[in-house]
């Protein structure tokens, strides 16, 4: 069974490159020098969060985050994950 999970990432625009970090995931977080950079390594901590987590504990998607920092912006971020029988593979 393949689940597709979608949750907003905020991207914080620094000097030294783009922090990410899920405000629902508390620990996933990770960075990228570039936009295309950030957004993968965003699609891939989100996949190794999400796939070591019991289905049924996990949050529930929220609507789009408050910023309070002018260089930040929300991202929509989807992985699907592949589960067989009761728990991730």
């Amino acid at each position: 069974m393949i689940r597709t999970y979608q949750y907003y990432a905020i991207f914080n625009f620094a000097d030294d490159g783009i922090n990410v970090s899920f405000p629902e995931l508390p620990g996933c977080l990770t960075c990228g020098d570039t936009l295309e950079e950030a957004l993968i390594m965003a699609k891939d901590a989100l996949g190794l969060y999400l796939d070591g987590e019991p289905v049924e504990e996990l949050p529930s998607p929220q609507t789009i985050p408050e910023l309070s920092n002018p260089n930040d912006k929300a991202y929509l971020i989807e992985v699907s994950i592949h589960y067989y029988g009761h728990g991730p593979v």
